[in-house]
């Protein structure tokens, strides 16, 4: 059943979430790649003597210059963060319309061909851009990887795959894992109710970190997303939330906004960047940032909605959220490595002008292969994508 209007309109504020936080990683692509390295990061020990000492000022107004400068440089390069928050809202979405639909209703396999179609040929359109574009230079060759890439394997050889061709399409692979085993979670979800169906995938995921760190080793890769178990909380809270909201609407949202709520996201994102100083704690770490920084973020789409502009054009890049994950970064490479001559000042007017055109040619694009799609698979007013994702 299709939600009333009145129902939609409440949701509207979780657009403005993956709004806000695909412009975020989008603008740490650009400034990660702008700054090369000549910045400390806000996770180094020591971070603010450091920035104050390269910054160097000399008076009261200029140590003030010196600290914006440094809030911005911290704010900006943990923009990555901020994909935890589309894994959770991938399983929130996926959950949420299966809830309001009552399950699947002509059953599993085609909700496997619906996703896929959704998926896949916005992912394509993005590999052949990125083969035909006259703006960008490849930073690797097209080989076998690039057939492996198409498939959605971006986790074998995780070591060469990984962060082929478009570092982003890591994310691609986690996603996939995640839908593989989707009906089993979601069987699992309804069999045990949301808080324990969260607690345990919380247990799981502490598990599976703390072999892949501690008892194997392994590449940090497997643990940022290659083996999707080692973000499985991330996508499970989403989940989980989803349940909650669709049961009580007016009561979940409150609980979303209140004080306690807010309190909760400080501490917990607090706690996520903490959790760096050791390797065992680490096991926590994604789990933490993406939880308190959704909840953060969660609050600020909200009082956006204070400045209906922003906040609706917020939501529609949230909508087509998942084109812009897909194509953005390597063009903010692109000029991101073109302007590093620029000042900081100037460095923001140029891309924030890039990003808006990026944003606009990128949500054009996947309407376009939506439209296409539609027509030809037949997938009709599927749920999308979330981008990080």
């Amino acid at each position: 059943m299709t939600p009333p209007p009145a129902a939609r309109a409440r949701l509207d504020w979780l657009d403005g979430v993956k709004g806000l936080a695909i412009l975020w990683i989008a603008f740490f692509h650009f400034y990660d790649t702008w700054s090369n390295g000549r910045l400390p990061g806000p996770l180094e020990h020591d971070y603010w003597r450091l920035f104050l000492a390269r910054c160097a000022p000399e008076t009261p107004l200029a140590t003030l210059d010196c600290v914006g400068r440094g809030a911005l440089n911290a704010v900006a390069l943990v923009g990555y963060h901020a994909v935890g928050v589309f894994l959770l809202m991938s399983g929130f979405g996926l959950t949420l319309s299966l809830e309001r639909r009552g399950g699947a209703p002509a059953g599993w396999r085609d909700w496997y061909r619906r996703r896929l179609l959704r998926l896949y040929p916005m992912y394509w359109t993005a590999h052949l851009l990125l083969l035909v574009s006259p703006l960008l230079e490849l930073p690797e060759p097209v080989d076998h990887r690039f057939l492996l890439s198409l498939l959605g394997d971006r986790f074998w050889p995780v070591d060469t795959i990984f962060y082929y061709l478009n570092p982003a399409w890591w994310y691609f692979g986690t996603l996939i894992q995640l839908y593989l085993v989707f009906p089993l979670l979601h069987r699992t979800l309804r069999r045990v109710g949301p808080g324990a169906f969260l607690a345990g995938s919380a247990a799981l995921t502490l598990a599976v970190r703390f072999v892949l760190l501690e008892v194997l080793h392994a590449n940090g890769n497997w643990v940022q997303g290659a083996f999707a178990g080692s973000r499985l909380f991330e996508f499970a809270a989403g989940m989980a939330l989803a349940v909650w909201l669709q049961r009580d609407p007016a009561g979940t949202a409150r609980r979303l906004f209140s004080p306690p709520a807010l309190a909760a996201g400080v501490a917990l994102y607090g706690l996520g960047l903490a959790s760096h100083a050791t390797l065992w704690s680490y096991c926590a770490t994604d789990g933490l940032l993406s939880a308190g920084l959704f909840l953060l973020l969660a609050r600020l789409a909200r009082l956006g909605e204070r400045l209906p502009a922003v906040a609706a054009a917020l939501a529609r890049l949230g909508v087509l959220s998942y084109g812009f994950y897909l194509v953005h970064q390597p063009y903010v490479i692109h000029f991101g490595i073109r302007l590093r001559s620029l000042g900081l000042a100037d460095f923001l007017v140029v891309a924030s002008g890039v990003l808006v055109l990026i944003a606009l040619g990128s949500m054009a694009l996947e309407r376009a292969v939506d439209r296409v799609v539609d027509r030809l698979g037949g997938v009709g007013g599927g749920r999308r994508a979330s981008a990080p994702g």
